[in-house]
């Protein structure tokens, strides 16, 4: 580890107190965990020391143990991050990729080293082989479904997708919270609806409190958005926190139908439930 890394963990607490902290709940509620992100290219104005960069990694905490969902594109800044934001050498039960895309993925040597010890790597069948022999040091579990991997803890299991002429799977994450399903994603390459509506199915009796990360709506016109949203409501999603590949015009239709459910979920911001 760098010796400057070494210098910001001795000061990581003036950093985080610096933080930005969103709660969707009550100020006076209790909080059992939370989602921080700990990856992106873009902040939301908290000061702090974060270093900015395109793709995405966030981490969950969920009172006695912590999943990373996704790890970000570069090794060393997901590393500084999670040291910058106090989260480094603590227990990590599992690293999930939603898909095997580079801004996704290559920062997974840094979050490895980022916990007391490695953790398990959780990524879709189509893509655990390719991630074995990127980083032939992790211990890389496939999925080809729905599985809890921890308690609380969900993966959708693969939807598929042909993106730039070429097929594709992604999986979405869901913490089963007393309050609530919290589903996060990548970037949703098979449209939000489709993970939100396969979440759904899986937990077709509960409530979905939360959709947070990257909703792949950059590129996608005003009527087409409004349409998504709408589908969103219908499907349930009482809160939004978009990231990563939203774009600006998504993010703005999004805060003007949720309102005071719509969340910043840039770098460094956090979640708390």
């Amino acid at each position: 580890m760098r010796e400057d890394l070494v210098l910001r963990i001795a000061a990581i607490a003036a950093v985080t107190a610096a933080m930005v902290v969103l709660a969707p709940t009550r100020a006076n509620a209790q909080h059992i965990g939370s989602i921080t992100v700990v990856y992106n290219h873009e902040g939301s104005g908290a000061e702090n020391d974060l270093v900015k960069r395109g793709g995405f990694a966030a981490y969950a905490r969920l009172e006695d143990r912590a999943v990373i969902f996704d790890a970000g594109g570069e090794a060393s800044v997901v590393l500084e991050n999670l040291a910058s934001l106090g989260l480094i050498d603590t227990e990590v039960a599992a690293l999930v990729i939603s898909h095997n895309h580079w801004d996704h993925v290559y920062g997974l040597p840094g979050v490895m080293r980022s916990a007391s010890k490695a953790p398990p790597v959780y990524a879709v069948a189509s893509s655990a082989a390719g991630i074995k022999q990127q980083f032939p040091r992790a211990e890389v579990i496939e999925v080809d479904g729905p599985k809890q991997i921890a308690p609380e803890v969900w993966l959708t299991g693969p939807l598929d997708v042909e993106f730039m002429d070429a097929p594709l799977s992604e999986q979405a994450m869901v913490l089963d919270l007393p309050k609530g399903l919290h589903i996060i994603v990548g970037c949703s390459h098979p449209g939000i609806v489709a993970i939100v509506e396969r979440v759904r199915e899986m937990f077709p009796d509960k409530t979905i409190s939360l959709v947070v990360g990257g909703l792949h709506l950059r590129s996608t016109g005003e009527e087409e958005v409004r349409r998504i949203a709408s589908d969103l409501e219908g499907l349930g999603v009482q809160k939004i926190a978009p990231s990563h590949c939203t774009g600006a015009l998504a993010e703005k239709i999004l805060r003007e139908r949720w309102g005071q459910n719509f969340f910043d979920f840039k770098l460094g911001d956090r979640i708390e439930f």
